[in-house]
């Protein structure tokens, strides 16, 4: 007797970096159309789900928005093999449009602005944990005004709630992902000038993943995924 089976599809648990929140839905339809498995993705910041996965939380594949925090778990003995660059994210200054703000001239406008005490906050991700805020405070430390800065800081938990914060009547501006701005319907409420900071994109295989996981990691480093990170911002 010969039985037909319908195919069941294995999942992949994704820890991904709230910055590729737009990318890799994209991705993971492209991913998924081509193999039998299916993306279980958890978005959070990066430093937040290395600490989940530091607690036994059951990822498969951790795509990090800074290598410090898959180094941190390749110290503990929870990863498989070597990390990817699989690409680079770039920093984004953002207003909407009812911010008083004029950006024109990038970080030197909050600048002006603290200097003249039309400051009112400027958002951004949680450098604890999140490294957009990293990349945010390295950017304003280099201006010289981080400390000046702090009284006027809307601090997000990671970067997609600090482009939610951004949009807010009560904030000026805000550093964000550039892939999350450049998004239709979040680039018609506001102006924003893309900055030089980037931030390099990591990913690893967690101790104890599916043998399936690979399979993604080889595929975010094909052309054809390098070509939808591009169309989403990335490098």
């Amino acid at each position: 007797m010969c039985f037909t089976l319908p195919l069941q599809a294995d999942e992949i648990r994704v820890a991904a970096a709230a910055n590729l929140r737009y990318v890799l839905p994209e991705l993971a339809k492209v991913f998924e159309q081509g193999t039998s498995h299916k993306l279980a993705i958890s978005y959070a910041a990066s430093g937040t789900l290395t600490t989940q996965i530091q607690h036994g939380a059951p990822f498969d594949v951790f795509l990090s928005a800074d290598p410090y925090y898959i180094q941190r778990l390749r110290k503990l003995d929870l990863t498989v093999g070597e990390p990817v660059n699989y690409a680079k994210a770039q920093l984004a200054l953002f207003a909407s449009h009812h911010s008083s703000l004029n950006i024109e001239e990038g970080l030197l406008s909050l600048k002006i602005a603290l200097e003249q005490g039309k400051l009112n906050k400027i958002a951004i991700a949680n450098p604890r944990h999140a490294p957009y805020g990293q990349a945010a405070k390295r950017e304003l430390e280099n201006l010289g005004i981080w400390q000046e800065i702090q009284p006027h800081l809307l601090i997000a938990e990671n970067a997609s709630q600090a482009v939610q914060f951004a949009l807010s009547s009560t904030v000026d501006a805000g550093l964000v992902p550039y892939g999350h701005i450049i998004q239709p319907k979040l680039a018609s409420q506001g102006v924003f000038i893309k900055l030089d900071a980037t931030l390099q994109q990591q990913g690893i295989i967690i101790q104890g993943a599916s043998d399936n996981a690979m399979q993604l990691m080889k595929f975010i480093q094909q052309k054809e995924a390098k070509t939808i990170f591009s169309e989403y911002g990335f490098l």
